[in-house]
Order: C-alpha cells, then structure tokens, then sequence
C-alpha cells in the first residue's frame, strides 16, 4: 500500500513560466556579454595592428636614416623634401566605403619604385592605404606620417634653446574606431649635432 502527501503538489504553470522567464533574461545577459567581448577583443586586435605598423614605419626610417641618394645627404633629408611638416603619405582608404585608397593599395613587394627610399614609402603607401590590413569603421580615421625638421635657426621651426643644430622629428598617425581612438608615434629620426660636419 502506497501512502501519498498530500503537501507535496508538484509544480503549477505560474512557477513554471516564472523560472523560464529568468533563465531567459539570464541568456540575453550572457549573449549581449558575449557580443561585447567579440567587439572588444576585434578593437584590441585593430590596435595591435596599428602599433605594429607604426613601429615598421619608425623603424625603417631610423634603419635608413644614414643612406643617401644623389639629390639628398640622407633618408630624413629625402622624406622631408621640399614640403617641411606636409605629410609624406595620408591614406583616403576609409574615406571611400567600396575598393581601396589606391591601385598600389596591398601591394608591399611592388619594384615601381626608382631606388630603395622611394620603394619604401611605396611599402608603406601600400599597407596604409588598404582595408586589409587595417579595417575601416568609418569615415573618420585617418591614416598618416610626416616628418619634422627643427634646428637654431634657418628653418620653419626655429627654436633657439635646442642644442642639436638640426633635429628630424618623425610622426605617424592612425585614428581607428571612425576617429574615437588614436594612436600617435613620434620618433627622432635623425639629427646634427652642433659643431659636427
């Protein structure tokens, strides 16, 4: 003979839909948790990426800074040109939204290029200015380097209380996430010391 409680009644359809109800609101949490960290972890990788291509650019500046072509004494003096503080190359990838910012775009091994110096700006013309390396978000991010030249006296930017008779201030600059986040490197690329031929 079974004896049964008659106290224990089970579960009614009210505690039933309350219990969905929270274990629903608990996977929309961890869903939208989910979605923020794939974001996050996609911006953190962009950034990565733009530290990365702005130390290649630093560096192959500061690895050719003492070879000279026949018109320039050296690798700074041709990066600088005739346009002191004009930027050497500025992307217009992103400001496009289908292709990329030009036909060299990609293209990191093109020989186009006369002699090693212009071969390198091409390399760098041609990571900057393409959505394969560096995504697009926007309209807003801007894609660029230029350099800088300072000295005593003579030049656009005089300033009297340097020591060095010239001084070569290199500067990259990516803006990421349409314009939110920046990322901004400046290096001494070259100098003269005063007195020193």
């Amino acid at each position: 003979m079974i004896f049964k409680n008659k106290n224990i009644l089970g579960l009614s359809l009210l505690e039933a839909l309350v219990s969905t109800a929270i274990i629903g609101i608990g996977f929309v949490a961890i869903l939208q948790m989910t979605n923020y960290s794939v974001q996050s972890m996609h911006s953190s990788g962009e950034r990565t990426k733009a530290n990365f291509l702005t130390n290649i650019i630093a560096e192959d500046v500061i690895s050719a800074r003492d070879t000279a072509t026949s018109s320039d004494s050296n690798f700074t003096e041709y990066l600088l040109g005739a346009d002191d503080g004009k930027p050497i190359f500025e992307s217009e990838a992103c400001k496009v939204k289908d292709g990329t910012g030009s036909a060299n775009a990609g293209k990191i091994y093109n020989t186009t290029g006369t002699d090693a110096h212009a071969r390198k700006k091409s390399k760098w013309e041609a990571i900057l200015d393409s959505k394969s390396y560096l995504r697009c978000r926007g309209t807003n991010e801007t894609r660029k380097f230029q350099v800088y030249k300072i000295c005593r006296s003579g030049c656009t930017n005089n300033n009297p209380n340097m020591q060095d008779l010239e001084m070569y201030i290199g500067r990259v600059q990516i803006n990421l996430n349409d314009g939110k986040k920046r990322k901004y490197l400046y290096f001494q690329s070259d100098y003269k010391l005063q007195g020193v031929n």
